[in-house]
Order: structure tokens, then sequence, then C-alpha cells
């Protein structure tokens, strides 16, 4: 080992046993300072893999020499969610929030909405969160990790089983979109989902079409010719619906595109299985 990482091991073991007399050490600091300590245990931090021990170390270094640093405590969260401690994953990601919408900010609220969506499916929570998102940024479309905010919002009310509510949410944010000079056709997950929606109030003609707008821009989308082949059951057209199936079965291996989280309405081959036998009895 380096002498400078012994350096950095001793005064990391410093910062935690003197953890008071250093937060007054730190306030003596110029800001200029403050962000270079901040920055350097930030940077070290990334020499470790995210879940790891020694990355959290570092990280809460960082956060000992500038608490406020809504960034780094953000990431913070992250790893512990990533060892499957969540109760101080969210400890620190409200905090972050605590902070950064104290400042009128929002950028850490739109990761907690995206997060409470497709990890904690808190579906109320995520709700509330782009309601605030929205108040705070005074505007009514947003980005929350990478999907606009209205959208994910909409999922929760789906998920609710709010649908006419939904149903206007995934419009709206169609609306917004075409305003922006959006090609809304590419948006096959908001199609799909409305077409979940309406499938669920009965209105499967309805569902029909918008599972076939979300395949203009993705073809070979499993779960929309799943969900098509159940709402020709529904129908009662038996045929329709095995033809649907069967592509279902075809495309199984594209998923929904999402590498990262599952959605809501994956299809995997027994489902499509189980459903075919049930058409021929």
């Amino acid at each position: 080992m380096s002498i400078k990482k012994i350096i950095v091991f001793v005064t990391i073991g410093v910062l935690f046993s003197c953890q008071e007399t250093q937060k007054d050490h730190f306030s003596s600091l110029t800001e200029e300072k403050k962000n270079e300590l901040t920055d350097y245990y930030h940077r070290y931090s990334k020499y470790y893999l995210q879940p790891s021990e020694l990355h959290r170390t570092y990280k809460d270094s960082a956060l000992m020499v500038n608490p406020n640093y809504v960034e780094y405590r953000q990431r913070l969260s992250y790893s512990y969610k990533k060892v499957g401690d969540h109760i101080k994953a969210m400890q620190i990601l409200n905090k972050a929030v605590e902070i950064d919408t104290a400042q009128g900010k929002a950028d850490a609220l739109m990761y907690k909405a995206w997060t409470m969506l497709y990890f904690y499916r808190d579906y109320t929570a995520v709700i509330r969160d782009v309601d605030l998102i929205d108040s705070i940024t005074n505007r009514n479309y947003n980005i929350c990790w990478g999907e606009p905010c209205g959208f994910q919002k909409a999922q929760a009310l789906y998920k609710l089983g709010k649908y006419k509510e939904a149903i206007k949410t995934f419009e709206n944010v169609n609306e917004l979109e075409k305003d922006k000079g959006f090609d809304v056709s590419e948006n096959y997950l908001n199609f799909f989902y409305t077409g979940r929606c309406l499938a669920e109030l009965g209105l499967h003609k309805k569902a029909i079409e918008n599972y076939e707008i979300s395949m203009t821009s993705f073809s070979q989308f499993p779960e929309a010719y799943y969900q098509i082949g159940l709402c020709y059951e529904a129908l009662g057209e038996p045929k329709k619906a095995k033809e649907y199936l069967l592509k279902a079965q075809e495309n199984i291996a594209y998923k929904m595109n999402e590498p990262y989280i599952e959605r809501f309405d994956e299809v995997f081959p027994y489902m499509v299985k189980e459903t075919l036998n049930r058409l021929e009895l």
C-alpha cells in the first residue's frame, strides 16, 4: 500500500474517532478548502465498488467535511441500497431531499420519486413527490431520473387502481411532449400503460388500439402481444387471442427493453403457456 493511501486511512480513522472535534475544525476552513477536501474524499471513494464499506467510508468522510453536499449524500444512499440496508439508504436520501428542497431545488426529490416507484413500490409517495417537484420547479414537465415525472405519477396511479386518472396523466405527458416537438409515437410505454388502464376498465378495443400504437416503435414487444391476446380472449375471439399469444411467445426474449429494472407487467414464458392452454380447453 502506498504512503499516500496509508495517510488517507489514518486520516479517516481520525475523522471517525474525533468526529465532533473534526466538525469544529472543518468549520474554520474556507469554503474553497472545504470543497477541495470534500472532492478529495469523493474521488477516493470511486476507487472502490459502490456497495463496498470503503466506498461508504470515503463518502461519509466527504459529508463530514461538507454535510450539505446533496449530490454526494444522494450517492451515498445508492451504496446502502445496493447492500440491502434500505432503512439507512432512505434515511440518507430523505436528508438529501430535505437539504435540497430547503434551497428550492428538486434534484434529489426527482431521484427519490423514481426510487419509490421502481424499488419500494410506494405509489402514494410517488404521487406526492411528483406533485411537490412540479410545485418547486414551477413547471408541469420535469424529468425524474431519465423519465418524465408525470409518466411515473401515471404509473403509480395505475398501480393504485386509479385508472381514469392514470389515463389522463399519461395523455397529459403526451400532450406536453407534443408541444415540445417530440414524436410521441415513440412513447411506447405511455401507450402500453394507457392500454393496461383501458383493459382494466373493460374497454378492450380501445386498449388494443393503444397496444398497437406502442408497437409502432417497438415491434418485438412481447408484453403488448400478450396483453392484446388477453383482450381478444375477453372479447370472445379465441383465434385472434391465440395469434397474438404466439407472437408474444416468439418475441419473449425481447422483454420490456429495460435493462435496469423490471416493469410492472413483464411477461414470462409460463404466463403465455398457461393462457394458450386455457384457450385450448
